[in-house]
């Protein structure tokens, strides 16, 4: 029996390979247009969720996993290992993670490490193959924990349409955004998202993109997510790989959850910042 296993949902951004490599159990958040219900990532799939989006007049709704989908998951590891580490999408963005603990308490026999990220997208999924590639619970948890405070996230949104339809800017904002043609870049740190600069062109904005990363170098982990914009994802790999060449930069796409709010054509840096050298530092495993 293996000794643990790692669960996660669908903001996760964990690429399908890791999924198979490491077993790791995702479960899905439900997105709904109108009457229509749809889980993440299972029975609607990324282009399908574009293509309703950009006909919509208004944002489709997401919602957490129940703390019944959760418990369900972990009694089916019950069988199959000795406990679990749980890891989500940021509590201050998602009632996911209190999902989740409510699941693992329902669950007796069977211990449940619940972590908040305070992150989402590749940076959560970056945590699930740290733990993945521990040797025990106890120190999957460990290594997990102890990278938290060092996920970053930094943003392009190509429009501030889907922002401001949800509530995130007022509507005089976005239309002058959309006059000037501004695009706004933010970062997400700790749980709290921050606007960061505003530039005039998308060339421009990748460029200004591409310069705050390397203000936080060195990095341990780097993805490139993106929205329905795998050219400019390929653009920005080019661009950093010489520079970082012992790093693997992953490369996904975007899910309906995040992609409700940040709209098609964004792309973002994922990445998990280097230990600061001390006597405790930590290399990568």
């Amino acid at each position: 029996m293996a000794r643990f296993r790692v669960v996660t949902d669908s903001t996760s951004g964990v690429p399908p390979a890791w999924r198979e490599r490491f077993g790791i159990t995702v479960v899905p958040l439900t997105v709904r247009f109108g009457e229509e219900s749809f889980q993440d990532g299972v029975d609607l799939s990324d282009e399908e969720f574009f293509a309703r989006l950009a006909r919509t007049d208004s944002l489709p709704t997401t919602s957490a996993p129940s703390p019944g989908a959760f418990a369900d998951a972990y009694r089916r590891l019950s069988a199959e290992c000795d406990g679990a580490i749980s890891i989500h999408i940021s509590s201050t963005l998602s009632a996911t993670p209190e999902a989740a603990r409510l699941g693992a308490e329902s669950v007796e026999g069977f211990p449940v490490h619940v972590v908040d990220s305070r992150s989402l997208t590749m940076c959560v999924g970056f945590l699930c193959r740290v733990a993945a590639e521990a040797p025990s619970l106890e120190e999957a948890l460990r290594r997990v924990e102890e990278r938290v405070p060092r996920l970053r996230v930094l943003a392009l949104l190509d429009t501030l349409r889907y922002v401001e339809m949800g509530g995130r800017v007022s509507r005089a904002q976005a239309m002058i955004g959309t006059v000037l043609n501004l695009k706004p870049i933010l970062a997400l740190a700790d749980g709290e998202i921050k606007g960061v600069d505003r530039v005039r062109t998308r060339a421009g904005a990748i460029s200004r993109l591409v310069e705050l990363l390397r203000r936080d170098w060195p990095l341990e982990y780097l993805g490139v997510m993106h929205a329905q914009a795998a050219a400019d994802a390929e653009r920005i790999r080019s661009l950093l790989a010489p520079e970082l060449p012992d790093l693997e930069i992953e490369i996904g796409q975007t899910g309906a959850v995040l992609g409700t709010h940040v709209g098609p054509g964004s792309v973002g840096l994922t990445y998990v910042r280097a230990p600061e050298p001390g006597p405790r530092s930590e290399t990568r495993p």
